[in-house]
């Protein structure tokens, strides 16, 4: 009989890679979860052949509950940024006197508790694949305590390590590395053309850090697949590449045949393009990937795809 793998977040970049992933693995059935079944999207996601796709919220714990049902494996996956521009939570944030980025990284924390609250109460789970980030806060030793929306994924993971023993010990951590199309997506990393047709890249970290980059919406079902196929209770940061911001871009360059310049500016919400509450988050941000690593370096639980699979070894 074939396995159950439950997909949160199947329309979106994580998920949705998860879904191609194991559509074509033999032996598998997908049941995708979203916020609304009857969305266009989610009637392609049955177009495509999966299996089921059904309405649960990460708010909701009884909804996951229920979503989870006969699952094998579950990937789990949280969106801070997703929490973070919807302007539907601007009103949420402000009534609770919190900024908008603290406000989300409470709530993307408990929407990750509440899956592990979830999956612990699911009779016959094999593997939970919770998608997380490094401990800022931790690994910095107090140092950089703004990285918000890494911290909330972090401690949900805690949460559930502490809570349920017997769950965490069929739990893997996939740590999804730094997206590839930021430099498209972020609004303060798109790149400016100026009056020579030169694109200038501006960053508040430095260029010659080594970043694991990732090609999210093709690379996080294929890891998700090797955790599911190795041994459960590991803790990976994936990525495709570990490069510098610079090696990185010289090869868009080179392949867009385009001309670029790169420069490290200091964080500034006085043009409007940037939130307040923004600059002490991305300030720490880039100092923590500079002195400790996207990953946490010094979490001696983390391993690499080498340490996982062959097949995903870089």
């Amino acid at each position: 009989m074939s396995k159950l793998i439950v997909v949160l977040g199947a329309t979106g970049t994580q998920g949705g890679s998860v879904v191609n992933t194991f559509l074509d693995t033999p032996g598998w059935k997908i049941r995708a979860v979203t916020r609304n079944a009857n969305s266009a999207a989610a009637q392609g996601l049955k177009s495509k052949g999966v299996h089921e796709v059904v309405t649960a919220t990460l708010h909701d714990v009884s909804s996951l509950t229920e979503a989870f049902k006969g699952a094998h494996t579950v990937f789990s996956v949280t969106d801070f940024w997703g929490l973070y521009y919807d302007p539907g939570n601007t009103e949420k944030a402000a009534a609770s006197g919190l900024p908008k980025n603290v406000w989300a990284s409470r709530v993307e924390e408990q929407q990750g508790k509440n899956v592990f609250d979830a999956a612990a109460n699911t009779d016959g789970l094999q593997r939970l694949i919770f998608s997380g980030l490094s401990n800022a806060s931790k690994w910095s030793r107090g140092k950089y305590t703004h990285v918000y929306h890494f911290d909330s994924k972090a401690r949900a993971a805690e949460y559930g390590q502490a809570t349920y023993p017997e769950l965490w010990a069929k739990t893997s951590v996939l740590q999804v590395g730094f997206y590839l199309s930021n430099l498209l997506t972020a609004p303060f990393m798109r790149p400016q053309k100026d009056e020579n047709g030169i694109y200038v890249f501006s960053y508040n970290f430095p260029m010659t850090v080594k970043l694991p980059l990732i090609a999210t919406e093709e690379d996080t079902g294929p890891f998700t697949r090797a955790l599911v196929e190795a041994a459960p209770g590991k803790n990976l940061i994936a990525y495709r590449a570990w490069m510098t911001m610079d090696e990185y871009l010289q090869i868009v360059c080179a392949v867009k045949g385009v001309k670029a310049v790169n420069q490290n500016v200091p964080l500034d919400a006085s043009s409007g393009s940037l939130p307040e509450e923004l600059v002490a988050e991305l300030a720490d941000n880039a100092g923590y990937f500079e002195e400790f690593g996207y990953e946490g370096r010094d979490d001696p639980t983390l391993v690499h795809p080498r340490d996982v699979s062959a097949t995903c070894a870089v």
